[in-house]
């Protein structure tokens, strides 16, 4: 893999031209009380979240995916686009990861990011992508995309990929076989989630477009103001002479 990376206090920010690091982050905020007494009226509030992901690194032919309960497989393109779950949430990857080809390295002990991680992921993970995610606790007709965060943590380190031989048939036939046993797939789910999806995530990505937009406008129009003074004090120094 060609990479370089450049270090600062707690991790290190490695970019990989010819790797690709994707991921969709699914949380939900699950809210209820506890009873802190022996008086059943003394309750105390508390939230948690509930976090599905699928995460994939792309190199060559090669993708690396990585599912919430399933587990880890390393398989073709072909066959990850051969799949409609898979080729899904992949494809939401894309529109959700803004650097494609950043991933970044804990080295340092983080107490924010370690609580994110421990509610997440059952072993210690290090290597991150920073990804939007979708909001689900809300009504399935109000789940948002939220922005960047560093909380799709790899199992693997990103560069063992490239000598990493793909997963055998028996161990991909187990994989399909766990994978189709998910909630959203064996309760007909997924394809009315599909929909509302690609719907919030596209016009995340709308949004991002009109923002850079306008962005752009604001440079043009302030090349232009400048421009104009520019100018205007050349034709009042003309008048001066």
């Amino acid at each position: 893999m060609n990479g370089h990376f450049f270090v600062d206090s707690n991790y290190a920010y490695h970019t990989i031209t010819n790797a690709e690091f994707s991921g969709v982050l699914d949380r939900y905020k699950v809210e209820g009380y506890i009873i802190t007494g022996e008086n059943p009226e003394t309750r105390e509030n508390y939230f948690s979240y509930i976090c599905d992901y699928h995460l994939f690194i792309k190199y060559e032919d090669k993708v690396y995916m990585d599912v919430h309960g399933v587990g880890d497989i390393v398989i073709s393109f072909d066959e990850l686009q051969k799949n409609k779950y898979w080729k899904h949430y992949y494809d939401l990857s894309l529109m959700l990861t803004n650097h494609k080809n950043l991933v970044v390295e804990d080295i340092e002990h983080d107490d924010h990011y370690s609580v994110c991680k421990h509610k997440i992921y059952k072993e210690e993970r290090v290597w991150s992508i920073a990804t939007a995610f979708i909001d689900g606790s809300f009504t399935e007709k109000s789940k948002k995309v939220l922005e960047n965060e560093y909380n799709c943590y790899y199992k693997i380190n990103p560069y063992d990929l490239e000598n990493m031989e793909y997963s055998s048939q028996q161990d991909l036939n187990n994989f399909i076989y766990i994978y189709m046993s998910r909630y959203e797939v064996r309760s007909n789910l997924f394809d009315t989630k599909s929909v509302y999806y690609n719907t919030f995530v596209v016009d995340y990505r709308t949004s991002l477009i009109e923002e850079e937009i306008d962005n752009i406008s604001a440079i043009i129009e302030d090349k232009k103001d400048a421009i104009n003074l520019g100018a205007l004090f050349e034709r009042h120094n003309m008048n001066s002479v």
